[in-house]
């Protein structure tokens, strides 16, 4: 009976989609500070301290499905809303005036990528 139980649940477990959720790059001039979530359950949103301690990138980083948005301090004052959409395969932010959205996992297009190999370099023995 134990073995019909594991086996059952092994086949259930075996069944549950898995999700690849987008990480995404916002990037902009000014530093960035001042970070508000919306719902922190659905998505983390943290800055990137360069050597220069620039703080002037954000990673937006899925943790579930769902909608949610987040508010960001920009320079001294001004202030950018972000509305975050959170599918099984993509991950949507709506564009704000001033700054640059990047995925980071983006998936395959199913071509195969143009470059070529060097050739491995040849051993000229003096005999």
């Amino acid at each position: 009976m134990k073995k019909f139980v594991i086996t059952l649940i092994a086949i259930l477990l075996i069944q549950i989609p898995s999700f690849a959720f987008e990480d995404c790059i916002i990037s902009s001039r000014a530093k960035m500070s001042n970070i508000k979530i919306e719902y922190n359950d659905i998505i983390d949103v943290y800055p990137i301290v360069t050597l220069m301690n620039e703080k002037n990138i954000l990673i937006v980083h899925p943790l579930k499905e769902g909608k949610t948005r987040f508010i960001v301090t920009k320079g001294k004052k001004d202030t950018a809303f972000f509305n975050v959409t959170i599918k099984a395969n993509e991950t949507v932010i709506e564009h704000a005036e001033g700054f640059e959205v990047y995925k980071i996992d983006a998936p395959p297009t199913g071509e195969e990528p143009e470059f070529n190999l060097d050739e491995p370099p040849i051993l000229n023995e003096r005999i």
